[in-house]
């Protein structure tokens, strides 16, 4: 019985033993394979660098890293005196060699001036959480320009509200950043409050004028999104269905030569071509005006009111009682002295005493 109660113990040492025989001589296989990885040395990025930033000596710092395909070595840099004074062509990440491609060419300046392009100014504009899209706005995206603004439509000296796309497809070089302090934890955070644009030269006064006379807002295009041949604006005719106008044509008809000089994209509208037979101008409506007689028909108890059109239900004047000798005929006709005249006349009842006029 003894030799049995063994057999279990004896059998459980040799599994045992095998085990540990077995992870020793993985582990010394995998020292050996370490110990011909070969490694290489190559300048990193201490801390994050930023595009176009000038690169100092505190920035990098030399290390030894495995020999891989990501570091060839037609682009690795081993001296760091190499890499001092250049300036980052891109944004260079904490712990990440640098290459050579990460550089920009020798003799670039550092800071926003190398990165213009040609034929193209860096233009700022303010933003906030509701026109920065949500602060989610960042260098090298797209967006388009939109302004909302009041322009003169040349018509009674009224204003309209309209939004129109100035600028499509414009690249963010750069986002301005104030700090404040966070209620909630106390601490001090980073806070966009403008963005630097590329714009063609020929845009840049469109927009100093629109960001004088309106509100800027920006909208961010997708990754696949480089559309720029739509003209898009809306009036308060497109929010609010009933204001706009009944005839075709009128739309804008009014609106002041400012909206033309803010053309989409910066693209310049091409004026129409001369025909042998232009359409004749529409004549403006001429205005309706309504006589209400109240009581009996004197003139203190009458009141004109002038509507835009003859189908317009907007008043454009009310003028309470009637003076003169225009006014003393009126009276003689609303109590029925005289032959009725052209202009229309209401009279409402007051008790049992009014009388409906013609």
């Amino acid at each position: 019985m003894r030799r049995k109660a063994f057999i279990p113990l004896i059998l459980g040492l040799a599994i045992g033993l095998f085990t540990v025989k077995l992870a020793v001589n993985t582990i010394r296989k995998a020292q050996a394979s370490n110990a011909q990885v070969q490694t290489i040395k190559t300048v990193r990025a201490k801390e994050d660098i930023d595009a176009f930033a000038q690169i100092t000596k505190e920035m990098v710092e030399v290390v030894e890293i495995a020999d891989t395909p990501l570091v060839p070595p037609t682009e690795r840099i081993e001296d760091p005196e190499k890499v001092v004074g250049r300036v980052a062509g891109k944004a260079i990440p904490a712990g990440v060699p640098i290459l050579k491609t990460m550089l920009a060419p020798k003799g670039t300046p550092p800071g926003m001036v190398g990165r213009i392009p040609p034929g193209y100014r860096a233009v700022s504009v303010r933003i906030d959480e509701v026109t920065g899209v949500a602060y989610q706005i960042k260098p090298g995206d797209w967006v388009d320009v939109i302004v909302v603004m009041d322009v003169d439509t040349g018509a009674r000296s009224k204003k309209e509200t309209i939004a129109e796309v100035i600028l499509q497809n414009v690249q963010v070089a750069a986002i301005g950043h104030t700090t404040r302090a966070n209620e909630e934890s106390g601490r001090r955070v980073r806070q966009a409050k403008s963005a630097t644009l590329f714009v063609k030269e020929e845009d840049v006064p469109k927009l100093h004028l629109a960001s004088t006379r309106g509100k800027i807002t920006l909208a961010m295009r997708g990754a696949d999104d480089a559309v720029t041949d739509k003209r898009l604006s809306a009036d308060m005719g497109d929010v609010v269905p009933f204001l706009k106008p009944k005839k075709k044509g009128n739309r804008g008809a009014g609106l002041s030569p400012f909206l033309a000089m803010l053309g989409m994209g910066g693209k310049t509208t091409p004026k129409p071509k001369a025909t042998a037979h232009p359409e004749p101008a529409v004549e403006p409506a001429e205005p309706r005006t309504v006589l209400v007689v109240r009581g009996g028909g004197s003139a203190d108890a009458m009141e004109r009111i002038t509507f835009a059109d003859a189908d317009s239900a907007e008043i454009l004047a009310v003028t309470k009682g009637v003076t003169g000798s225009a006014g003393a005929a009126l009276v003689r006709e609303a109590r029925g002295d005289s032959a009725p005249r052209r202009a229309t006349r209401v009279t409402r009842p007051q008790g049992g005493d009014g009388r409906a006029g013609g």
